[in-house]
């Protein structure tokens, strides 16, 4: 990866992570790229990692579980990553991520099921 393309996906992974509602509560988005990147810390191959689209029916969905600090959300969600054969496989994931500020996340709870 050239450096120039790695600060720009560092860049849009700052705006994307830090991203916040005008009432300074994080937006589920927020909760969904953060679950993608403790779902990659699972994988056997986090580098073959590949998640649906936000235009894709199989996108994550994101539900809020608690509106106050600490904000917590559940993203339910699939991914498609080789094995540790080499072979793709397709992954269902329950992720449930917490928050004080929308700057540092923390993983309550993490659930993987091969398909």
């Amino acid at each position: 990866m050239h450096a120039r393309t790695a600060a720009i996906i560092t860049a849009a992974l700052t705006i994307a992570l830090t991203a916040c509602s005008t009432d300074g509560k994080p937006l589920s988005e927020s909760a969904a790229v953060m679950c993608e990147e403790f779902v990659k810390q699972r994988l056997k191959s986090p580098g073959s990692a590949e998640f649906p689209g936000v235009t894709d029916s199989d996108y994550a969905k994101t539900t809020v579980l608690s509106d106050t600090k600490p904000w917590k959300y559940k993203v339910v969600g699939v991914v498609d990553s080789q094995n540790g054969f080499g072979a793709k496989v397709r992954l269902d994931y329950v992720c449930t991520v917490s928050t004080k500020d929308g700057d540092k996340w923390t993983r309550d709870d993490i659930q993987l099921t091969q398909r």
